[in-house]
Formats: C-alpha cells, sequence, structure tokens
C-alpha cells in the first residue's frame, strides 16, 4: 500500500459540516488523498525565473507590475516579475530602491541626506546606478528607471538619481629621452546629444626609464546619451618603468 501524500492538515480538516456522515468523510478522504497523488502538471509556472517565456507577461499582469515595456529582454521581465511583491513589502525603504535598481539589470549606491557632505534637506536621496557590463546609458530605460523608483519611493522623499557609464579612451605610451612625465586629475563636462559616441583621448611619452602617474579622468554628461563605451588599455617597452593608472570614471545625471 503506497503511502499517504496528503497533508496532515487536510486530514484534520474537512470542509463537510458537523452532522457529516463516515461515508461523506471518507469520500472526501479518497477524493483528496486522489488530487493530491497527482504530480503537479506546471510545477515552475510561478516562479518567474523558470516560468516558460510565453507566461511571464500574464505572470506579472497577476502580480500588477506597474512598469512594462515588451522590448525589455527576457531576463529584465522576469526579474520584474518575481520582484514585484518583494518591492511592494519594502516601498519607502533604501533595500525597496535598490530591488528595484536590480530588476531592471542595475546596481546602485544610495546616500540619504544624512550620510552626504555637506549634508542636504532632510529626505534627500543620492542615487548612484550603473547597468551591469558597463553599458550605455539608454535614454528609455533611464526614464523607466526613474518612474520605478518614483512607484517604490516614499511620498516625501527627493530622490536625484545619477547614471554612470562608460566612454571610450585611449591610453598611448611611448619610449624617448625626455624628463619625468606626471599626467594629473583632467575634468570634462559637455553633452552627449545628438552625438553618437564621445570619446577623449591621452597620451604620454616618457624617458629611460621615469616613473608614470595617471590620475582620475572624470567626464560629466547630461543624458540622453545613445552611446557610451569605457575601455583603458596600457603598452610599454622599455624595463623598469613604474605605471599607476586610476580608474576612468563618467556619470550622466538624469534632468
Amino acid at each position: 500500500m503506497s503511502q499517504s501524500t496528503l497533508p496532515s492538515t487536510l486530514k484534520a480538516y474537512s470542509v463537510l459540516p458537523d452532522n457529516r456522515s463516515p461515508l461523506e468523510r471518507a469520500l472526501e478522504l479518497a477524493l483528496s488523498e486522489a488530487l493530491f497523488s497527482i504530480d503537479h502538471p506546471y510545477p515552475e509556472l510561478l516562479d518567474a525565473q523558470k516560468t516558460p517565456k510565453e507566461s511571464i507577461a500574464t505572470l506579472a499582469s497577476e502580480k500588477q507590475v506597474p512598469i512594462w515595456d515588451t522590448e525589455d529582454t527576457e531576463q529584465v521581465k522576469r526579474n520584474l516579475a518575481g520582484n514585484s511583491w518583494k518591492i511592494r513589502q519594502l516601498s519607502g525603504t533604501k533595500a525597496g530602491i535598490s530591488l528595484a535598481l536590480k530588476s531592471f539589470e542595475f546596481l546602485s549606491e544610495i546616500k540619504p541626506w544624512y550620510q552626504q557632505s555637506p549634508m542636504r534637506e532632510p529626505y534627500s536621496l543620492d542615487i548612484i546606478a550603473w547597468e551591469k557590463g558597463n553599458k550605455p546609458v539608454n535614454v528609455a530605460n533611464a526614464k523607466k528607471l526613474m518612474a520605478y523608483i518614483e512607484d517604490t519611493k516614499s511620498e516625501r522623499d527627493n530622490i536625484e538619481l545619477s547614471l554612470m557609464f562608460g566612454v571610450e579612451t585611449t591610453l598611448g605610451l611611448m619610449g624617448a629621452r625626455a624628463p619625468s612625465t606626471n599626467v594629473k586629475e583632467a575634468e570634462a563636462s559637455g553633452d552627449l546629444w545628438p552625438m553618437p559616441k564621445a570619446s577623449m583621448s591621452l597620451s604620454v611619452s616618457a624617458a629611460i626609464p621615469p616613473a608614470i602617474t595617471v590620475q582620475p579622468l572624470n567626464l560629466l554628461a547630461v543624458v540622453p546619451v545613445i552611446k557610451g563605451y569605457g575601455r583603458l588599455s596600457l603598452a610599454a617597452v622599455a624595463d623598469h618603468y613604474s605605471f599607476t593608472i586610476s580608474q576612468v570614471n563618467a556619470k550622466a545625471i538624469l534632468e
């Protein structure tokens, strides 16, 4: 005789009235046993990460996802459907906003007013977000991101969203007789619209064998931005060179 698959709670609980007969109760248990002995035909139907692609939109509708775009990637759609209820539970908190950003494949740093220097007005939040893979800023994604944050944040919160993105840079080193060279911090700002690309080149020529230090390169742009890439290449021929290369940062502020 096979072991019963009926949950223990259903063995004690009955939908029948108190004046039920033993036969009625036996039939109820037998039918329940028959139903629970059947394997679930769609065990992953309600799992947003595993449900069939065709069911994602229906699952998102059932969970009342506030922001939905058919042009989004499949992974973003699964994230939105899977995180929707959790984000609602965390609405008005840093964790909720961070999870909303992760749903769109964005990582983030969130600083409330009391952690900013100088301290800003109460309930001001400074959010720095960047898409996984150092992808360029997409105007449509930025707008959807801001709309989802508005739906998630507290009514009293004042959000400033800054998007980090990549830019194309080149760094060349050539050997020649020259004094030591230091390249210090440089800043540049510009409006990257409607240009499809923004690029900056930095070339350093050095003597035998000086130390070369390259400090951070910061760029500021105003979205919408079409395209940008980040890459830092370094090549040297002479021996005993000492190089210090800091990262290249770029930030777009959504206005």
